[in-house]
């Protein structure tokens, strides 16, 4: 089981990583995407299962070197700009897949399969801006919160400042990921957000130990679980 980063992640959140035994693998960069976020996760690798992964054809290679024992699949290629370059950023989220109308086809094709509800959403970027936890979805996205709060548990977040590369803004979404069941790990420091209560009162409901290293939050993209 490997945490997956980008390899833009900071050095201070990579020693936190081996300090508490998590192993990694850092991504390289899509060349089909922006360069700004070329490096992110989740605009290039979508988990399906503990043992599935679909992962955007021109990375693929790396990947399939990389993660021996995980069957890793082919998928579309991504676009330059939006709404291409967020095919792979969507949630899934109990019984349930959530994203705007222009999902990957072989991650469409999945959720089909297994029948799970299509809950359309106007945000395209719907995992970057989205804390996805067990039984909950926390966000500061308002359009996102309005069309999720009579469907699913969602928490509305009070906006914050993220650092990305070469953006004026970021998304929480972006700098954060479950590590299993029971832990959620964040790239930087939490406890000076607007929201770290809602954070962390929800994270206890749900029996989610809260980990983060001591430097600044950076959107490098969600974080990815995999094995």
């Amino acid at each position: 089981m490997k945490l997956l980063i980008s390899h833009k992640s900071r050095d201070t959140f990579k020693e936190f990583l081996k300090e508490n035994k998590i192993e990694y693998l850092e991504t390289i960069d899509n060349p089909k995407l922006d360069k700004r976020i070329a490096d992110h996760p989740d605009l290039s690798v979508f988990v399906l299962d503990k043992e599935n992964i679909i992962v955007d054809k021109n990375v693929f290679s790396y990947y399939k070197e990389n993660l021996p024992g995980i069957n890793i699949i082919a998928g579309e290629s991504v676009g330059k700009k939006y709404p291409l370059d967020a095919i792979y950023n969507l949630v899934k989220f109990k019984d349930t897949f959530i994203h705007n109308d222009f999902t990957e086809k072989n991650i469409l094709h999945y959720m089909k399969e297994n029948s799970y509800k299509f809950l359309k959403v106007k945000q395209g970027y719907t995992r970057c801006s989205s804390i996805v936890l067990n039984d909950s979805i926390l966000t500061s996205d308002y359009g996102l919160y309005k069309a999720l709060k009579d469907q699913i548990e969602i928490k509305l977040l009070e906006p914050c400042h993220i650092e990305l590369d070469g953006f004026p803004e970021g998304f929480l979404g972006g700098s954060c990921g479950m590590i299993g069941k029971n832990r959620l790990v964040f790239n930087g420091n939490i406890k000076n957000l607007k929201s770290y209560d809602i954070i962390y009162r929800q994270c206890d409901k749900e029996n989610i130990k809260i980990i983060y290293p001591p430097c600044d939050l950076l959107d490098t993209g969600s974080l990815m679980w995999i094995g």
